[in-house]
């Protein structure tokens, strides 16, 4: 684990972009689902993504199994994975998936 010094300033992080070209693309051609391609690219176990998003671990698990996903869950995810809610919806090949 990195940690600045007193007086540097952070280093910015910029969003992930979602395009067809992107690797998590690549997974999810090859089989992966959508989130757990996810879930590898941005290497976040499922203990600190529960903790970083505040969705419970046996709801990632769900997830994870293909159920449905809230708004307000994909909007957390998108910022644990620091990638836009519209490209991290765009990401998921049924759209079903997503509930407003």
């Amino acid at each position: 684990m990195s940690r600045r010094r007193k007086g540097e300033q952070p280093i910015p992080r910029l969003l992930d972009s979602w395009s067809q070209d992107h690797p998590v693309a690549n997974m999810i051609r090859t089989g992966s689902s959508w989130f757990a391609a996810w879930q590898m690219q941005k290497l976040t176990p499922a203990v600190k993504l529960a903790r970083q998003t505040g969705i419970a671990p046996a709801r990632l698990a769900a997830i994870s199994a293909g159920d449905r996903v809230s708004r307000a869950e994909l909007d957390a995810l998108a910022r644990a994975w620091n990638i836009s809610a519209g490209d991290l919806a765009a990401s998921m090949p049924d759209k079903r998936l997503l509930v407003e």
